[in-house]
């Protein structure tokens, strides 16, 4: 499996996430362009963009790439794409489907940069999109889910063909109004020592600000425990503040301010501060698009 510590924040890669409809055809995404200042600079070109069509009958498609390129080399892509099968007792989802604890995921991005979000998924995840990007991009596997009221539920598995590691998922949700309840687990067995992802959490999504709350521990032989805060607060419809706590047991914490003004047309600046175990600084600016 992959290892990262709170260090390797500056080896920097990133991803975003995609919108699906109900029938029909739809597109959908986000590209974005940062600049990032630690240790080094660097630029991240960074873009995940979604297709989804369901025919209201029986048979539906879901396809995504999400993809990350650094200045100094660094590519690392995931490719998804999948036939869906909706039944009266569930949606299943076959070929090389998104993880569920990817699709489903309720907390927000750590940070305004895409670069620092993704490496401090080690603490959080999903696991199993940052191995894929090992493993050609492409991993098979099979995935269901069902809503039923205010509850969704699901589980997936995965086989990463050339780590040779298989990966078991599951995540449930409860929506209560405006806060949502989850708990979510991954579990990979490898050639080396197995890995253990879980997480349980909830998330108060308010009309001008949000707060949210995760315990997670991740196993690969030793147990870390973690625990994130965040919050943010809309000044004005346009522009959003924001504030990111990642607590990790024996190691340095990190917190994470940062600020986002969105425009009608999609167009969005954002950029922050990374504050890495009391000691490391991370500042990023950037410009994107959603669509």
């Amino acid at each position: 499996m992959i290892r990262l510590t709170v260090p390797a924040l500056v080896a920097l890669t990133a991803f975003p996430a995609v919108a699906q409809e109900a029938n029909g055809l739809s597109f959908g995404g986000e590209v974005k362009l940062e600049y990032v200042d630690a240790d080094s600079s660097a630029w991240v070109l960074d873009g995940d963009v979604g297709l989804s069509w369901r025919s209201g009958g029986l048979l539906g498609f879901d396809a995504a790439l999400d993809s990350t390129h650094i200045d100094d080399g660094t590519d690392l892509t995931n490719a998804w794409a999948a036939l869906v099968l909706s039944t009266g007792a569930g949606e299943f989802a076959v070929g090389a489907p998104r993880p569920l604890t990817d699709s489903l995921s309720v907390m927000p991005r750590f940070s305004s940069s895409r670069a620092v979000d993704l490496t401090t998924g080690f603490f959080r995840g999903p696991l199993t999109s940052i191995a894929s990007f090992a493993d050609n991009g492409l991993t098979p596997g099979i995935t269901y889910r069902q809503t039923s009221g205010n509850l969704t539920f699901g589980g997936g598995y995965h086989h990463l063909n050339d780590e040779n590691i298989d990966i078991a998922e599951g995540i449930m949700r409860y929506e209560s109004g405006a806060t949502t309840y989850f708990i979510s687990g991954e579990f990979a067995t490898a050639p080396g020592p197995d890995v253990s992802l879980m997480q349980i959490g909830v998330f108060h999504d308010d009309d001008r600000f949000d707060l949210g709350a995760a315990f997670a521990q991740i196993d690969d032989g030793d147990a870390v425990n973690s625990l994130r805060l965040y919050g943010s607060y809309d000044v004005m419809p346009a522009l959003t503040l924001r504030g990111d706590a990642l607590l990790i047991q024996d190691s340095g914490d990190i917190y994470s301010m940062s600020a986002t003004y969105n425009t009608e047309s999609g167009l969005f600046v954002e950029g922050g501060g990374t504050k890495v175990g009391g000691e490391a600084e991370i500042y990023d600016i950037g410009v994107g698009f959603k669509f």
